[in-house]
């Protein structure tokens, strides 16, 4: 099942009556938002132990797999596994599981831009019971979303002018994003309000916001 990102994060109802997700797409950002969500959401009930394995690593070894999902440890029988770098590989993995997975397990697929004929893309979008998420690069709108909301947070004052540089820095990123506002926070520390002087220079922003990404990582 098809489920817009927006929907997903606002949705905990949705969240807690699946346990299989596929997240794809370019927007690592988002993807990573919504990995946060889910963990947040179903371990309010119980405690998880958390996960993370590689595709690779499953198909190297799939009995290990399998028994992650069907044997549950001496500590704790609740898991949520993340599986990174998933393609239309995993799928007969997910023939063999989808039906029968455990309540307490929670399995969360990650993987780059799918197209339409990808046979994993294919197998979420028509089982209902298991949800496909795909994460596109954010638009402005989305970008002045969060940057509104992490600035409020923090009772930081900016004009929209400084807002508009902010999110044309980050690159359509929101991990970039994020990345310019913890510097905005760090310097509001003896500066309430903060003018689009303050923010061009704490930004570094030259105007060629594609190639500064670099300078940031």
């Amino acid at each position: 099942m098809i489920t817009k990102s927006y929907e997903i994060l606002k949705s905990s109802e949705k969240l807690s009556k699946c346990n299989i997700f596929l997240l794809y797409g370019e927007n690592e950002g988002l993807k990573n938002d919504i990995v946060k969500s889910i963990k947040i959401t179903v371990s309010k009930k119980k405690k998880f132990d958390i996960q993370s394995i590689y595709e690779d690593e499953v198909l190297k070894s799939d009995e290990n797999f399998y028994n992650s999902i069907f044997s549950g440890s001496l500590f704790s029988n609740n898991k949520i596994i993340t599986i990174k770098n998933c393609s239309d590989k995993f799928v007969k993995y997910l023939e063999n599981i989808a039906d029968g997975i455990p309540e307490n397990i929670i399995l969360i697929l990650l993987s780059d831009l799918l197209d339409k004929k990808s046979k994993l893309r294919n197998f979420f979008e028509k089982d209902k019971k298991i949800i496909c998420v795909p994460c596109y690069l954010d638009n402005e709108r989305d970008l002045n979303i969060i940057a509104l909301s992490e600035l409020k947070k923090n009772n930081i004052l900016i004009s929209q002018e400084s807002l508009n540089l902010i999110v044309e820095k980050s690159n359509n990123d929101r991990n970039n994003l994020r990345n310019e506002i913890e510097k905005i926070i760090s310097f509001s520390a003896s500066k309430k309000k903060i003018d689009t002087r303050d923010v061009r220079a704490i930004i570094n922003f030259s105007g060629e916001y594609k190639s500064d990404i670099f300078i940031n990582e």
